[in-house]
């Protein structure tokens, strides 16, 4: 029996590697054709400004299990461009407490000297996001630098300042041969630039200086021209992005900073995150289309976006980015992964630039924050926290390379039954494993002492699992089952003995059904689910002529299955916004996309389709 298991274990890992290792085709070079007015390349960014201060941290990044350079392993799985912060004299960073060998300041000149290098010697671009400010800028906080407070009311000499600052800043860069290919002038401006003199305890912007747009473009202005002034007589001449956060933001900032006389830059960045902002990848190409129509002559690029690929919070510090999209469910890695190709593909075909992720880097150290030690962002990273730091194609860090090929690894569904014959289900039964990002996931009583549920998963990947009787850590140890020896086999799936009691898998290229019997290596087939539900479906109104409809089932979970909408060329459609309940989802359809579409709903063992119009 072992050594069954053993060669079946060989097999399965085999046809892992056999998959991960598909080269990208050549769709990556249509992707980097000229587009649009001034379009050259469509970038796919990443903010490394933690970076160097995670290493100084003890963070070790691998790839494969096998530790190596942070930077190569972005340049080497598509990356094209760092982006990092730069920080007037961030020396408020000194009281904090920090582990040994920890430098005193981060985002300094230094530091971003440091990035740059490392960047470049890899191949990839940079984009100086100079921040005007000793501490992070966002929509309600635009800090004046402490050294130039004095002047914060005298417009022509903090003007003079911020030319003067940056022309110095590029002029030492370009003396080392790290001119950036792109500057970003100011970070997420949507209150103007250096409109505070000082934050309260909670690093909110107070004693405003001013909130005259006049003077905001004053600044700008003055920080454009620096830019032009210096690469007139360089090499590298770089593009220059401005930055405002939320997508329905940007037509009212971008018209009222060229209404204010600045006109004078390349790119009209913004930033656009789910959590905070909602909509959806579509509604940030919709935005791009819009925009680029309105002011033709500019380009139009995301610099600044992230999605979570877990819920956990490991450390002390809270997490950021905590409200998944609803049509990128469950929360998981693949998911992650897909959501970042969707938004990619979305501003890629309305005629966008780029797209930046904010810190796939930054994950759980023992340095601390002006908020707390730890990260805000290891359930957003590209690294494993729970499997030492290594890089995960599977997930965020698989988008590059995915979104340049068009190759994105196709989904399965994994349907998970266990026979809990003889045992006390009183507490009800629960699967826990890396696929549920080890919460608890009640399984649903099949009848005849049969429990299951499904996750929608991607081939090749190696999960570890168990099943379990009740939703509890305390005393888990007395609910859990005891996996026999000869199928306890996932330390050596995971290469790692730490994980010696638990069941694994490896995710196979087809939807599958793994089925055990409780504590125990045996196997069974069960025909239980099939109960006529596909009649047991209510769509509503249909056709529609609002471009919404409902979809009820009081036999259905639909917040456990896979819900797709497909058009008539068989491309999946995101939704406006889709709201899912256990037994009823709502869909409301762009009021652009009307037509003929294919409802697909899916729970791991039975698909049900209908045809839906909407009007």
């Amino acid at each position: 029996m072992k050594i069954k298991i053993r060669l079946l274990i060989i097999l399965t890992m085999l046809f892992a590697i056999a998959f991960s290792s598909k080269s990208m085709d050549t769709k990556l070079q249509s992707k980097l054709n000229t587009q649009g007015n001034k379009q050259t390349q469509f970038i796919i960014g990443q903010d490394l400004s933690y970076v160097n201060m995670m290493e100084d941290c003890g963070a070790q990044y691998r790839e494969n299990g096998e530790l190596k350079d942070v930077y190569q392993i972005f340049a080497d799985n598509g990356t094209d461009l760092v982006r990092v912060r730069l920080w007037h004299n961030p020396d408020w960073q000194v009281i904090l407490s920090q582990p040994e060998g920890v430098k005193a300041q981060y985002s300094n000149f230094n530091d971003v000297k440091e990035t740059i290098h490392r960047a470049k010697s890899v191949g990839m671009q940079v984009m100086l996001d100079i921040h005007f400010s000793d501490f992070w800028c966002d929509p309600g906080r635009q800090i004046v630098p402490k050294a130039w407070e004095a002047i914060a009311n005298n417009e022509a000499i903090l003007q003079d300042s911020v030319y003067n600052y940056v022309t110095q800043t590029l002029t030492a860069l370009n003396n080392e041969n790290l001119m950036p290919e792109y500057v970003k002038i100011g970070n997420e401006n949507n209150s103007g630039i250096m409109t505070h003199t000082g934050m309260d305890s909670q690093y909110r912007g107070i004693n405003q200086v001013s909130n005259s747009w006049e003077r905001h473009a004053k600044l700008f202005n003055a920080g454009i021209k620096a830019v032009r002034d210096v690469s007139a007589e360089t090499a590298i001449k770089p593009q220059i992005a401005l930055h405002v956060a939320d997508h329905s933001k940007v037509a009212w900032f971008y018209n009222n900073l060229i209404q204010n006389g600045v006109t004078d830059f390349d790119i009209m960045g913004f930033t656009y995150y789910y959590s905070y902002h909602g909509g959806s990848p579509a509604d940030a190409g919709s935005v791009i289309r819009n925009v680029l129509n309105t002011h033709p002559g500019y380009e139009a690029m995301v610099v600044e976006t992230g999605y979570l690929w877990d819920t956990e919070n490991i450390d002390n510090l809270g997490n950021i980015i905590t409200n998944p999209h609803p049509g990128y469910l469950p929360v998981s890695p693949a998911n992650q992964l897909k959501f970042m190709v969707d938004l990619s593909n979305e501003v890629y075909n309305a005629g966008g630039s780029g797209v930046i992720f904010w810190e796939p880097a930054w994950v759980s150290t023992p340095c601390s924050t002006p908020w707390g030690t730890g990260s805000s962002h290891e359930h957003v990273a590209f690294f494993d926290h729970r499997d030492k730091l290594n890089y995960m194609k599977h997930g965020g860090g698989g988008w590059p390379n995915a979104f340049k090929s068009g190759d994105v690894p196709d989904e399965v569904n994994v349907t998970f039954r266990v026979d809990m014959t003889g045992q006390d289900v009183s507490q009800g039964v629960y699967i826990v494993g890396q696929m549920t990002n080890w919460d608890f996931v009640q399984m649903d009583n099949k009848g005849s002492n049969i429990y299951s549920t499904s996750f929608v998963l991607q081939p090749g990947e190696v999960y570890a699992y168990y099943f379990i009787r009740n939703n509890n850590w305390d005393n888990y140890q007395s609910y859990r089952e005891t996996i026999p020896v000869e199928c306890a086999y996932s330390a050596e799936l995971l290469n790692d003995p730490d994980w010696d009691t638990d069941r694994a898998f490896i995710v196979p290229e087809n939807d599958t059904v793994i089925a055990y019997m409780w504590a125990s290596c045996e196997t069974f087939v069960s025909n239980t689910e099939d109960f006529e539900w596909k009649n047991t479906f209510k769509i509503y109104p249909n056709p529609s002529l609002n471009k919404e409809i409902f979809i009820e089932n009081n036999n259905f979970n639909f917040q456990k299955s896979r819900i797709e909408l497909i058009d008539s060329k068989g491309n999946t459609t995101i939704p406006a916004f889709i709201n899912i309940e256990n037994h009823k989802v709502n869909i409301k359809l762009n009021h652009s996309r009307n037509g003929i579409y294919i409802i697909k709903i899916t729970d791991g063992l039975t698909t049900y389709t209908n045809k839906i119009m909407f009007l």
